[in-house]
């Protein structure tokens, strides 16, 4: 007995080392506990989340480090998008990624500046060679932010396989997280298709939670062709708010029928959600309904098995189940049972015949189009819609009105108005703007010069006009006015504002000495670092050039005294 007492101890040892060992080998960024903000694969305005968003305690500057051994491939900073962003290529031919960050480590920091300096720009992007920066497992790299199109500080983490193609982290990477909370079915539809593939509205079955991983649905009543959408998240044991899903799959009658992974997207294929989700509810009801169902003209590679492209057919009083199934990264799952009963009802008038008499433009995907009036136009290319459909368009008091932003676009479309009845000397401060939901701001589109016009691309739709700025942007410090002793300061801040086409370009000058203005869009400020080392006497004189989208410019200049460096 005592023999096996101490065999079961040895065994127990064994298995507590292994573990500890498991241990050692997850590796984060962070050097705190990874709670998430955002999963891979997630739901995002017009693309799948490449990454993880790991949350920063809501704060900047927590130390970022290496995920693994290799070298800085590439970094990029810019206003929007990724921001301040890192990019390390390992020894097994993958890169991860680091984003939104407040500023890099020293010895990478140095390398950034003088790029900087060098192109008088503070967006940049560059490719160091592979012995430029090395980098070691675990040394720190930079320092977390809020740069970039964030809400609020975190940071924005990706693993990329040998096609640069971003990969789960959850499952790809040595990351862990601590969830043992299963995903949470929220909402379910349905769509009827008629024999034109014309469908029906969205309808809503309710759902009951039986236990903590099963729940069960009213009663499906119809006949024919259906498809069937989730609105579903996963949570996380630390955090309370909504994440993505991992997997989902779903049978008819015990065989299989959709099996969903969200495990590789590239970037080619992520532009494709808007046929994921239910695009036209997403943009009427703010509720992102996920199709289990593949439709025509569906570019996505998120399918690992597909039957009937997961749709299902229910023969009149035949009774089915139909089941849908949730994993998330830690494999939790539940699922959801929906009763299916065929049972014949009134078929909705199809949408197409509703269209035909409202005299809508009738668009076929694979026809190119340009739709003309009397001071505008629009052009659009072949296999520019998803499917063929009715395009409602008019131009009426100045207004380009093409459809409503509920149609999901593959290419962008051309707009174009026309400038004759405007002076020459206004003709260079025109711009093409969107109106918003509300039509009570009209936000700046990128405009180009054409043909005794203006001409811009878009791939949303709605309502568009053409708008005139004559008002140059303002300038104006922040906590200091003329003649001012600031050294205390440990950086220079100044408002920059444009309310009508907005800031296309900045500058700044110290004594004469161009100096780097970093862009603070949330805050409308640049902020210029003193350590940079740019004063070498007390007296400074600084100017600052804001130019806007249409070429209004204004030029701000003052005086403020600072120790030198």
């Amino acid at each position: 007995m005592r023999h096996r007492l101490v065999f079961i101890l040895l065994i127990s040892n064994s298995l507590i080392s292994q573990n500890n060992l498991f241990k050692q080998e997850i590796t984060s960024p962070l050097d705190i506990p990874i709670i998430l903000s955002g999963t891979y694969g997630e739901l995002r305005s017009n693309h799948f989340h490449s990454g993880i968003d790991i949350k920063t305690k809501g704060i900047e500057g927590l130390n970022v480090y290496s995920y693994d051994n290799g070298y800085v491939s590439r970094i990029k900073i810019s206003h929007g998008g990724y921001g301040k962003a890192l990019y390390i290529k390992h020894p097994d031919g993958t890169t991860t990624v680091y984003s939104h960050l407040k500023k890099f480590s020293s010895k990478i920091e140095k390398i950034v500046k003088s790029k900087q300096y060098k192109k008088k720009s503070y967006e940049i992007e560059f490719f160091p060679k592979g012995n430029e920066i090395l980098v070691l497992k675990k040394e720190l790299i930079a320092f977390s932010g809020n740069t970039g199109g964030t809400s609020g500080p975190h940071l924005h983490f990706e693993v990329r396989d040998q096609n640069q193609v971003p990969v789960n982290p959850l499952i790809n990477a040595r990351i862990f997280i601590e969830d043992d909370m299963p995903p949470l079915f929220k909402k379910l539809f349905y769509k009827s298709y008629d024999n034109n593939d014309f469908y029906s509205s969205q309808t809503e079955l309710k759902i009951r939670k039986v236990s903590n991983s099963l729940y069960i649905s009213d009663t499906l009543k119809s006949v024919g062709k259906i498809g069937v959408g989730i609105v579903a998240f996963d949570k996380h044991n630390l955090a309370n708010n909504n994440n993505g899903l991992f997997k989902i799959k779903t049978s008819f009658n015990n065989q299989n029928l959709l099996e969903i992974v969200f495990d590789s997207i590239s970037f080619d294929e992520t532009k494709h959600i808007n046929t994921f989700i239910d695009y036209s509810f997403f943009k009427n009801y703010e509720i992102r309904i996920q199709k289990l169902f593949i439709e025509d003209n569906n570019l996505l590679d998120l399918y690992s098995f597909k039957l009937n492209n997961g749709f299902i057919t229910i023969e009149n009083k035949k009774s089915y189940i139909y089941e849908v199934s949730l994993y998330d990264a830690n494999g939790n799952n539940s699922k959801l049972i929906v009763p299916v009963l065929g049972v014949s009802v009134k078929p909705e008038e199809p949408i197409a015949l509703i269209n035909k008499r409202i005299e809508f433009n009738y668009i076929e995907r694979n026809k190119e189009y340009e739709l003309e009036f009397n001071s505008a136009k629009v052009s659009i290319l072949k296999e520019t819609f998803y499917n063929n459909l009715f395009l409602e368009t008019k131009f009426k008091n100045d207004t380009l009105t093409i459809d409503k932003d509920t149609i999901p676009l593959l290419k962008p479309i051309t707009i174009y108005f026309n400038t004759e009845r405007y002076n020459n000397s206004l003709k260079d401060r025109l711009f093409i703007a969107k109106i918003s939901k509300n039509n009570k701001v009209a936000n700046y589109n990128y405009t180009k010069n054409a043909y005794d016009g203006k001409k811009s691309s878009t791939k949303v739709l709605g309502k568009y006009v053409l708008k005139l700025d004559t008002i140059n942007p303002s300038i104006s410090s922040i906590g200091f006015k003329e003649n001012d002793w600031i050294s205390s300061f440990s950086n220079l801040k100044i408002r920059i504002q444009d309310r009508e086409s907005g800031i296309r370009n900045y500058n700044g000058w110290l004594n004469d000495k161009w100096v780097l203005f970093e862009l603070n869009t949330k805050k409308g400020m640049i902020v210029y670092d003193f350590n940079d080392k740019i004063i070498s006497e007390a007296k400074n004189s600084l100017r600052v050039e804001v130019i806007d989208n249409v070429g209004n410019k204004t030029e701000y200049k003052t005086t403020f005294y600072r120790k030198p460096n």
